[in-house]
């Protein structure tokens, strides 16, 4: 494989779990771009609702793969990069699938000189508010905070920065990244494995960086809920392996940051949150110590 594959090439890849409408809104958002050089791959994660015979019918030019059960947003995305790297692109771009991209988006993200490019992301419902634009450290509580979180979309909002730190809801990735980092690690199965990426990203010596021009809109959560139990348990689990994993941090960090999110749930009032937390906190030090692998 070339260092830069086919100079200008993106392959897209999505990944659907039993929300076929979704994905194909976000697909048609992607058809709609004014860059041509694109194929679309859709990773259907194990569906059970007639996923890809819709998903089929209504996109029928795109490369669906389906997968014979859920593997988790790690699995489905790192199936879909494993298929587009044996395309050769130049980029590959990671697009969650309850999104949808305005058209100079993509065009945008590869015009820009970062190693891992990102959008602007704005909520699907009020694209007028930010979402994410990108992320960073935050030194207390020693946490990675999107910046722009659920604030008005503002000029500062509009500059290019470089970043350490992204979510992963729209990822531009030079494929040179996946081939030497490889994806996302597949033991955080959902949640923070976005910004274990960013840390291995950086930590590579490659770049990242903020386009602002590049704007998607994102309609939030909409796999598992913001508040269900599944959810709290895999943000509990995932910060003990975001800070614990090959010791990155030191332990005090790890502590500091759980607590303050004990603090903060418990001040908004919303204890019920707790003990998923708790027990995903519990399997995340487990498997921290090598009791579970």
């Amino acid at each position: 494989m070339n260092e830069s594959g086919n100079s200008s090439s993106v392959v897209i890849v999505i990944v659907n779990w039993q929300r076929p409408k979704d994905t194909i809104e976000c697909v048609r958002s992607v058809l709609e771009s004014d860059y041509s050089d694109t194929q679309i791959i859709v990773v259907d994660n194990g569906s059970e609702d007639g996923s890809v015979d819709k998903i089929n019918e209504a996109c029928p030019d795109i490369s669906l793969i389906s997968l014979p059960k859920n593997l988790g947003f790690t699995g489905g995305y790192n199936t879909g990069i494993g298929h587009a790297q044996k395309l050769d692109p130049a980029y590959i771009f990671l697009i969650n699938n309850d999104t949808v991209v305005e058209s100079g988006t993509v065009r945008y993200l590869t015009e820009s000189n970062w190693d891992v490019a990102v959008p602007k992301i704005t909520y699907y419902d009020a694209p007028d508010t930010i979402w994410a634009a990108g992320a960073r450290w935050r030194k207390f509580p020693p946490t990675v905070k999107m910046i722009g979180y659920q604030k008005q979309d503002a000029q500062k909002y509009n500059n290019a920065y470089p970043l350490d730190y992204t979510t992963g809801c729209a990822l531009m990735v030079k494929t040179k990244v996946f081939d030497k980092i490889s994806g996302f690690d597949p033991q955080f199965i959902s949640y923070m494995e976005d910004y274990d990426f960013s840390y291995r990203v950086i930590g590579s010596g490659f770049t990242m960086g903020y386009v602002p021009e590049a704007i998607v809109h994102h309609k939030v959560s909409k796999t598992l809920g913001l508040s269900s139990p599944q959810r709290w348990h895999y943000l509990g689990r995932n910060n003990v392996l975001f800070y614990r994993k090959d010791n990155r941090f030191p332990v005090y960090l790890m502590w500091s940051a759980l607590g303050w999110i004990f603090i903060r749930e418990i001040f908004q009032g919303n204890i019920s949150h707790l003990p998923s937390f708790w027990n995903g906190m519990m399997e995340g030090l487990n498997i921290t110590s090598g009791k579970r692998q």
